[in-house]
């Protein structure tokens, strides 16, 4: 005794008949960006990371071995700054670099700093001033360049799932108008 298979079973088997292709492109399109971020995400996130890491720790070192405190003698009075201006103050000061070279230039010092006190300043291997060594969290840094990376992938994927359904959403008004201008005429007939 075959009996026919419930009617739904059959739409089930056969999928939603109402559902235009339209729909299963934009099926198909969402599950690819998904599996794109869900694929690229952690690589990407990765790469970002240690990329900065590698980056902050080489900077690091450089500092360590090219960068150097010394003591800086003021030799010229503070110039003064106008009343109510937060400019920094600075004054000429005499230091030797680290190859025993004398150099000379202007440095910002503090207020009431005066001439013939000895301040600390920041120089290369040649003596020229630099600024103070950058505190450095390679690991933070590079935690959020990885989550960066990650958001910046977040949008480029949202961005093309909004392109392709502005895409599809044209493409069906588009398709509905050419359906309307087919049925429209015969419902609007005087069936008298």
């Amino acid at each position: 005794m075959n009996h026919p298979p419930p009617r739904r079973a059959m739409l089930i088997a056969m999928g939603n008949p109402l559902r235009r292709r339209s729909d299963r492109v934009e099926s198909s399109m969402i599950f690819i960006l998904v599996m794109v971020f869900l694929a690229g995400a952690p690589g990407l996130g990765w790469w970002a990371g240690r990329s900065s890491y590698l980056s902050d720790v080489r900077a690091e070192e450089w500092e360590r071995t090219h960068v150097f405190a010394v003591t800086a003698q003021l030799v010229g009075e503070p110039a003064s700054t106008p009343a109510g201006t937060v400019a920094p103050r600075a004054a000429t000061a005499h230091w030797t670099a680290p190859d025993g070279t004398p150099r000379s230039g202007l440095v910002p010092v503090e207020p009431g700093s005066r001439s013939g006190d000895t301040i600390r300043v920041w120089v290369d291997d040649r003596g020229r001033l630099r600024g103070q060594p950058m505190d450095r969290d390679p690991m933070a840094q590079a935690l959020m360049a990885a989550a960066a990376a990650v958001l910046c992938l977040a949008g480029a994927v949202a961005g093309l799932r909004k392109i392709g359904l502005g895409l599809l959403d044209r493409h069906r008004a588009r398709a509905w108008q050419r359906e309307w201008l087919a049925v429209g005429p015969l419902w609007s007939k005087d069936r008298r």
